[in-house]
């Protein structure tokens, strides 16, 4: 099934009268890089928190943000930082000498520095335990993000088959033409010798052969096959269950370099329409594969 890296989700449970929220993102990326924003009490939960995103969401860019809000009138429950406000003052009293700034260090100049100064009060913490109570928040959350990008994958799979359909007929298109481009291309090889050759004594039988060598270098049945063979693999890939982006993309880049191969070889106007037709189509699919998992 295929899925897509971008998606958000909720979650919140109620934990020693605090409701823990907790929010996910996911966006595009090559790898899975999880971010985690957490009160500094349970930074040693990053590991388990990042285990259990990783089950949900093999690749993309995840931020994790967990907040607590109290449910008690007095929830909150801050403590000036000393050591922190003491050095901050004498830093602004040392550049105010350095530099001769008018005026007086006071509290109204400290508080811009109030995220320093003032830190909630410590607690103490039993990381097991109080892991297994915020869990479910992650998991709700994890979930609703899994239900988004599941549905934006089906949006995307729906548009990708529609344009991998499209290519089919175009290069089915392409391979009703190729015989007579090569009946052409010869004629054309034949015609052109001819004017060269004219009043010169040749071998005929040479001739015809080094124009049939010359003909086949514009063949392209190959490179037709191939990339008939990359859209149906493409197709199958784009229904099965396992995350398939990575596939996608090695199969995107095979299928552009048979296109592109085509493109160089034929001379056929048609043809080169058809290729041109083709490599913007795959380019749109590109853009949606960098989105999927």
């Amino acid at each position: 099934m295929l899925r897509s890296m971008t998606g958000y989700g909720r979650g919140e449970v109620l934990v020693n009268e605090r409701k823990v929220v907790t929010e996910v993102r996911s966006y595009n990326h090559r790898y899975l890089d999880v971010s985690v924003r957490i009160s500094r009490n349970f930074f040693p939960l990053e590991k388990d928190i990042k285990k259990l995103v990783a089950a949900y969401a093999p690749r993309g860019k995840v931020e994790v943000s967990i907040q607590f809000e109290s449910l008690q009138e007095s929830g909150v429950n801050l403590q000036v930082n000393p050591t922190a406000s003491k050095h901050i003052y004498g830093l602004l009293q040392q550049i105010q000498k350095d530099i001769d700034v008018p005026g007086d260090v006071n509290l109204e100049t400290l508080l811009p520095f109030k995220d320093i100064i003032f830190k909630e009060a410590e607690e103490d913490v039993d990381e097991e335990s109080f892991w297994v109570a915020m869990k479910p928040s992650l998991e709700q959350a994890l979930q609703a993000m899994h239900q988004m990008q599941i549905a934006e994958g089906e949006e995307i799979s729906r548009d990708m088959m529609q344009r991998l359909e499209d290519l089919e007929a175009k290069t089915g298109n392409i391979e009703t033409l190729v015989p007579e481009s090569l009946a052409l291309r010869k004629q054309a090889l034949q015609e052109r010798v001819q004017a060269l050759c004219a009043g010169v004594d040749v071998d005929e039988a040479r001739i015809l052969q080094e124009i049939a060598i010359l003909a086949d270098k514009s063949d392209i049945t190959e490179e037709l096959v191939r990339a008939k063979s990359h859209l149906k693999q493409f197709m199958q890939w784009l229904t099965g269950q396992e995350p398939v982006g990575r596939k996608l993309e090695f199969l995107i880049q095979e299928i552009n370099r048979e296109i592109n191969t085509m493109g160089s070889k034929v001379s056929d106007s048609d043809i080169a329409l058809l290729v041109v037709e083709i490599k913007n189509e795959m380019e749109k699919i590109r853009e949606q594969v960098q989105n999927v998992m």
